[in-house]
């Protein structure tokens, strides 16, 4: 599990170094595969590498792999946004399978577009890299409960 793409710079360091301490706790990411391949304020991609431990029975990306990194991207985005030593959890999402899951790496997606004092709603987008080139496979969106550390 690693996170490239990390910006290093500007006033929001801590918030952004704060989900990349969390990224790396996460058993689940461990487990995936998965890296944080982008990381801005308010806007979070990881990438894994598809492996046969991902299939349903026909061989696609299961949709329950799509829905976690779908999932770890609109948290990790919302993160992103609040005050150092906060937490976030999932309220709800809704993911649309628009395509089946084929392709060598599957990279989700996630950017806040409201964010209000104790909820985050996020679009969230999750793509497989398919002979050179990314093809949608679900969108949709995820409300994230924020637990606001107090600010100094």
């Amino acid at each position: 599990m690693k996170s490239r793409g990390v910006s290093n710079t500007g006033p929001r360091n801590v918030q952004l170094g704060q989900v990349v301490e969390s990224f790396r706790k996460q058993g689940v990411m461990r487990l995936l595969g998965g890296e944080i391949t982008k990381l801005r304020h308010g806007l979070v991609e990881i990438t894994a590498k598809n492996r046969p431990g991902f299939s349903q029975q026909d061989g696609f990306v299961h949709a329950g792999i799509m829905a976690t990194l779908a999932d770890n991207c609109a948290g990790y985005a919302t993160l992103s946004r609040l005050p150092s030593g906060s937490r976030v959890l999932a309220v709800e999402f809704k993911l649309n399978f628009i395509r089946p899951g084929i392709g060598e790496l599957i990279r989700g997606r996630a950017r806040v577009r409201r964010l209000g004092k104790t909820l985050s709603v996020c679009e969230v987008y999750v793509e497989m890299r398919q002979e050179g080139k990314w093809v949608a496979c679900a969108w949709g969106s995820e409300t994230v409960y924020c637990i606001r550390a107090k600010e100094d």
